[in-house]
Parts: structure tokens; C-alpha cells; sequence
């Protein structure tokens, strides 16, 4: 278990369009700053799973990083 407790990550307001429930919950992670295996912790998801779903986030967004990926999350907040 990392430094991270268990939780729900925090909904989107509003969720960006074309992203499916799971994409918004790890953007929503990514947003809050959790690594890919803290990720995997929060959403019960291997870290390959976690990487999948950063490439479907990044290519579907058209943004290039995750840095950019955090930009965004809190632009929904």
C-alpha cells in the first residue's frame, strides 16, 4: 500500500467528453498528482492497465503528457 489511502477519486465536473467513467476516474487521479501504481492501488487496476489508460486519456484529449492531463483534471474540478 503506498501513501495513499484507499478512496474514490474525486468526480469531474463536468467529465470531459468522450472519456468513459473509468478514463474520468484515473484523469481525475492523475489530477490529484498519484503515480501510475498509486493509481492502480486507488482503482484496483494493474500499472499496465493504469499506463493504457494514460495513452486512451492522452490520445483522445490530444494533449502530450501527463503534466497536461493534471492541467486539465483541475480545470474540471
Amino acid at each position: 500500500m503506498g501513501r495513499w489511502p484507499r478512496r474514490s477519486p474525486l468526480p469531474l465536473s463536468p467529465p470531459p467528453e468522450g472519456l468513459t467513467p473509468r478514463e474520468c476516474e484515473a484523469l481525475a487521479l492523475v489530477g490529484e498528482g498519484l503515480s501510475n501504481r498509486e493509481i492502480g492501488e486507488v482503482l484496483y487496476l494493474g500499472v499496465t492497465t493504469v499506463k493504457s489508460h494514460a495513452a486512451a486519456l492522452m490520445t483522445k484529449t490530444g494533449l502530450p503528457n501527463r503534466i497536461r492531463l493534471a492541467v486539465l483534471a483541475a480545470t474540471h474540478r
